[in-house]
């Protein structure tokens, strides 16, 4: 197993290999080599712009057999996106659309803008991601210069089009990160208090016990997904946001 992972080593796997060691470092966690080397291969991949290309393509034949109405509501971003089974019944009577893909990264979505976002010409755009992007070691400058990206695409080709950013969640999962989510969540909450056309949907307070951590009870098993309790308390705190608004 060690021999076929060094084969499939490339200078950015290596460059990855050493920001595993030191997010370990830093969080007082521990990895065999063989497990940092897989998780640095997965990274590098992970990072491709084109690493869901077949969500992509699924979009796109099913906008072939019924494309969405325009001037909805567009949902993107990345797993608890994709996994809010319940979005339609919980935003009606809003139009809503859902284009969440995999574990997308805010670069993935930038990179698949004319494919995910574009063609819908939606009224407003409800917005998730970033958190897969700090799990994937990426500094909090990086994570929001790519939101910032997104937001002056957005500005550019549907200038009348307003953005709803559901906050970084907290999560079991992922408490290691959680610095690093708040200060992204304080970064775009500061943005958007200048920009008229864009919304800032906090969620972290809401999710969490008096301790700080995650709330177990808004949870799937693997501590990082929500369940119906954490889709509810998101409904009831982007609802009435959206609502106010259209």
């Amino acid at each position: 197993m060690l021999s076929s992972l060094l084969f499939s080593c490339s200078e950015q796997v290596y460059e990855y290999e050493e920001m595993v060691r030191q997010e370990l470092k830093a969080t007082n966690q521990t990895m065999t080599e063989v497990e940092i080397k897989k998780w640095a291969i997965y990274l590098s991949k992970w990072s491709e712009p084109d690493f869901y290309q077949k969500s992509i393509e699924e979009f796109k034949e099913s906008d072939s057999n019924n494309f969405p109405k325009k001037n909805a509501i567009l949902f993107v971003g990345s797993s608890s996106i994709v996994y809010w089974k319940t979005l339609k019944a919980d935003m009606s009577p809003h139009e809503v659309i859902n284009r969440g893909f995999g574990g997308a990264h805010i670069t993935h979505i930038n990179n698949h803008f004319n494919e995910v976002v574009t063609p819908y010409q939606p009224k407003g755009i409800v917005f998730f991601c970033g958190t897969n992007d700090l799990a994937a070691l990426k500094s909090t400058e990086e994570v929001f210069n790519d939101f910032l990206i997104f937001f002056g695409n957005v500005r550019a080709s549907l200038p009348d089009t307003k953005i709803f950013v559901i906050g970084i969640k907290p999560s079991i999962a992922r408490y290691h990160l959680r610095e690093k989510q708040l200060k992204i969540n304080k970064l775009t909450s500061n943005l958007a208090n200048e920009e008229e056309s864009l919304v800032f949907i906090d969620v972290w307070n809401d999710m969490i016990l008096n301790d700080g951590k995650a709330n177990p009870n808004l949870f799937v098993e693997d501590g990082l997904h929500m369940n119906e309790n954490g889709y509810l308390v998101w409904k009831e705190l982007v609802k009435p946001v959206l609502s106010e608004n259209f």
